[in-house]
């Protein structure tokens, strides 16, 4: 079985090479920021033919050959078991128990507005975090909403991130040839980070004014009002 294994692995990493030699070889190399990826994947490639060599060198002895020939493994499987570590630290409960939190989006616009609070995740003592979960939630114009938070979305919010940022977009609707859809206008009208005590209480309101909507923000909506793509739009 160790055997079968051995010869297994090595033939499918040397088609996995050759295949992506062959595509090296046949594509130019890209320009701007994609020549980094395509740098790092030759540096990767690299690695890989000298794991091969490597475990080819023990091909007396299959057990420690086939352990070499598992490093490239191990290193594609720590992604998914930090992914699912994370997972696993969102869904276990807090130790101390909190009242559900209801956040009210309080809407003084004529604007069809998307809310999101972006959880991001990291250590407190980092610079670096990324983008674990975002709570999305849809505000109609002059609309007044309570909305009642799950125990879990409670928890992300108000124990679980670093810190929460609240994006607010306005959505005006697009016409295509037999169809209607929705579409965000970027850049967002509004943004803020939130430490995540701001959310350890059992209310938390969003007040969206559109005199707070950001310049960048007005700067598009003039643009697109130029160019006649702004017909359903609010300001």
């Amino acid at each position: 079985m160790i055997t079968y294994t051995y010869y297994g692995l090595l033939s499918v990493f040397c088609i996995f090479i050759c295949i992506t030699v062959y595509n090296y070889l046949r594509k130019p190399p890209p320009s701007g920021d994609s020549s980094v990826g395509w740098a790092l994947g030759i540096f990767y490639l690299a690695g890989l033919f000298g794991i091969i060599v490597l475990a080819l060198l023990f091909w007396q002895n299959k057990v420690a050959g086939l352990v070499i020939l598992c490093i490239p493994l191990i290193f594609l499987a720590l992604p998914f078991l930090r992914s699912r570590l994370t997972d696993l630290y969102a869904w276990i409960p807090v130790a101390r128990d909190q009242a559900l939190l209801t956040l009210h989006i309080v809407n003084t616009t004529d604007a069809l507005i998307h809310v999101k609070l972006e959880c991001w995740f990291g250590r407190a003592n980092s610079d670096t975090s990324f983008l674990y979960k975002t709570l999305v939630f849809t505000s109609k114009p002059l609309e007044s909403t309570p909305h009642e938070l799950s125990q879990f979305q409670t928890a992300l919010l108000s124990r679980k991130s670093k810190y929460v940022s609240i994006v607010i977009y306005e959505c005006i609707l697009g016409h295509g040839p037999e169809f209607v859809y929705m579409r965000e206008i970027q850049p967002c009208m509004q943004f803020w980070n939130q430490s995540v005590k701001a959310f350890q209480k059992e209310e938390y309101a969003i007040t969206i004014d559109a005199a707070k909507n950001s310049d960048t923000f007005r700067s598009e909506v003039k643009r697109l009002k130029k160019d006649n793509m702004y017909t359903s739009g609010a300001f």
